[in-house]
């Protein structure tokens, strides 16, 4: 019986919405505040109509020569005049309230699915469309938003305002007066006969909305390739093929949602009459007072308020459970990473940065190892430069460096500590890698930098930018340190890109410093300046070079060979250039071309 209601189709839609109500448990005392206001204005707004119906009856079934200042119009005068002025205060109160608590939901939404982006990158992100996570952390949260801050107390209400009203009736007509409320409840009863389908189409529309979604991000993001390869007529294909499907699938959204918008009318009608003609018949024979009469069409009116309230935002439940599962798959997303539960241990930020591996290996699945027992150590201050073949493992070690990854076998440690053993971000307050295509942010060159240090003062920001090999190049831009930046750096070249993305490394100095291909896009003289920087500049700090150049390899004072997965040679530059064939091979070395570079170093 259990597992027959867990899999009923209401408990499934409405479990991914359920299991997300953890982000209001801060918020608890604000959404009673909300839905008491809430229901305050619309008792109020019921008890306005009533009152101001009575007050016309009363008066119309008066003689002309009562004084209409006394007895039951003035009692029912004054109460319109107070009912009036609840429901203005009260319907501003739940509009602020309801508002507050609004942004509040958007913020811890964000903030959730950001985290788990944080949390699960970069492994979590290899499967998963950059535009699709983009739309759960904005057009999904937006949909949710809409849900929890307002339909919850809609809902809340609809089981309240109601019964409340259908008291007063029942007070003043007797049990026919339950007719509203079997008219309510069978019309908040009508989504739910159509659940199955709407959940299907609510899955239906956000899959469509996340592909067309992340059709559009990868296109402005690939822009200029798809230009360059006269790609600009294909990808409109896809955006318009994409288009059509969403438009489809919200079009037999809003058909189920008209019919059922259409039987709710019917119920509405049905039981307005239904109260109409009972009542009627109860004021012929007498048993109910004719002033009574209009007053009773009103309450009828103001039981079906709450209800028509909820059945709006029932009809859209299949579209919010489809947001929240698709929040939930990102909240709710393994970490490759498991950060230590207790207190995380820590060196103080700048230590030593004396690496050592030992026995680790790694793969990105279990059947593609990249590392098989690599064995290396490196001592702090150390300048050591890795290299080895594509796919040979270099890029995966700065990956295992900063803990995007942790090895499946082995361990890392820094200073004696096992990387595993701290926290993710403190492995990264001491460990820097700054790759080939490094992004940055729309702003500034001067919001850039301060990113990496941000009470860092001018003149520290242009030593940087200096040792870089930027400096002079920003200088003469009118703005400086202003300049505007486009976003991931688009009105810059690739070099300069680079170069900003050094000097920040320059202002944060990393206990180890990872430099992953950072002078592909450098020239000769640029890359030559900014070697003879990072010499000066880490000469007590541990930095790890990765990189094809024979000119940035021969600067470092160790090279390590990577092939196979593991430690193939380890030395000097000129060393491996005699005693290893493959690190000979590697940089397109001739064997006498080795004894000739060995003869000059030692002359």
């Amino acid at each position: 019986m259990k597992r027959v209601l867990l899999n009923s189709t209401p408990v499934r839609l409405l479990g991914p919405i359920i299991q997300l109500l953890s982000v209001l448990e801060s918020q608890r005392m604000l959404l009673l505040r909300s839905t008491l206001s809430m229901t305050a204005y619309q008792l109020f707004a019921a008890a306005t109509g009533a009152l101001s119906v009575g007050l016309a009856a009363a008066v119309t079934t008066q003689s002309t020569d009562v004084d209409l200042g006394s007895g039951i119009v003035a009692v029912l005068a004054i109460g319109l005049v107070i009912a009036v002025i609840a429901n203005g205060l009260f319907t501003w109160v739940e509009s602020w309230l309801s508002h507050v608590l609004a942004y509040r939901v958007i913020e811890t939404l964000r903030l959730k699915v950001h985290d788990a982006i944080e949390r699960i990158t970069p492994a979590g992100m290899k499967r998963r469309r950059a535009g699709e996570v983009a739309g759960s952390a904005m057009a999904d949260v937006e949909a949710l938003e809409w849900f929890y801050a307002h339909t919850l107390g809609s809902a809340a209400n609809s089981v309240v305002g109601p019964l409340v009203v259908t008291a007063t009736l029942v007070a003043l007509v007797g049990p026919t007066g339950f007719i509203a409320l079997g008219g309510a409840f069978a019309l908040v009863s009508i989504p739910w006969l159509f659940a199955s389908l709407q959940a299907r189409q609510g899955r239906a529309v956000r899959g469509e909305l996340g592909r067309l979604t992340a059709i559009s991000f990868e296109g402005a993001e690939s822009l200029r390739e798809i230009l360059a390869l006269g790609l600009s007529a294909r990808h409109l294909d896809e955006v318009r093929t994409a288009t059509r499907r969403l438009q489809r699938r919200k079009r037999s959204f809003a058909l189920r949602s008209g019919l059922e918008t259409a039987l709710a009318d019917v119920v509405v009608a049905v039981t307005t009459i239904t109260t109409l003609v009972v009542q009627a018949d109860r004021v012929a024979s007498g048993a109910l007072d004719a002033s009574l009469f209009p007053v009773v069409l009103v309450l009828t009116a103001a039981t079906f308020a709450p209800a028509v309230a909820i059945f709006a935002v029932a009809q859209k439940l299949g579209d919010v459970s489809a947001a929240a599962e698709r929040a939930l798959d990102v909240i709710h997303a393994p970490s490759v990473v498991a950060d230590p539960t207790a207190t995380a241990t820590r060196t103080p930020r700048g230590g030593p940065g004396a690496l050592t591996f030992t026995d680790v290996h790694f793969g990105y699945s279990a059947t593609e190892p990249v590392l098989t027992g690599v064995n290396l150590q490196i001592g702090a201050g150390e300048t050591v430069a890795i290299v080895g073949a594509s796919g040979s493992g270099k890029s995966t070690i700065g990956s295992l460096l900063v803990r995007f990854w942790d090895p499946t076998q082995g361990d890392i440690l820094l200073d004696g500590v096992p990387l595993r053993a701290r926290t993710s971000e403190h492995v990264r307050d001491d460990v820097l890698i700054v790759g080939q295509h490094p992004y940055l942010f729309r702003g500034s060159v001067r919001s850039n930098l301060l990113l990496a240090k941000p009470d860092a003062p001018d003149q520290e920001l242009w030593t940087a930018l200096d040792d870089a090999a930027l400096g002079s190049t920003i200088r003469s831009w009118s703005e400086g340190l202003d300049h505007t930046i486009g976003e991931a750096g688009a009105t810059l070249s690739g070099g300069q890109r680079q170069r900003l993305a050094l000097a920040q490394a320059f202002l944060r100095d990393p206990a180890v410093l990872v430099l992953d291909e950072t002078s592909a896009h450098l020239d000769a003289v640029s890359e030559a300046e900014v070697g003879n920087t990072i010499t000066r500049l880490r000469a007590s700090k541990t930095t790890i070079i990765i990189a094809h150049r024979i000119a940035t390899i021969a600067r470092a004072p160790r090279v390590v060979l990577l092939s196979g997965g593991t430690i193939a040679a380890d030395g000097t530059h000129t060393e491996l250039l005699v005693t290893s064939e493959d690190y000979r091979s590697l940089l397109g070395q001739s064997p006498a071309a080795a004894t000739d570079h060995s003869t000059t170093s030692s002359s």
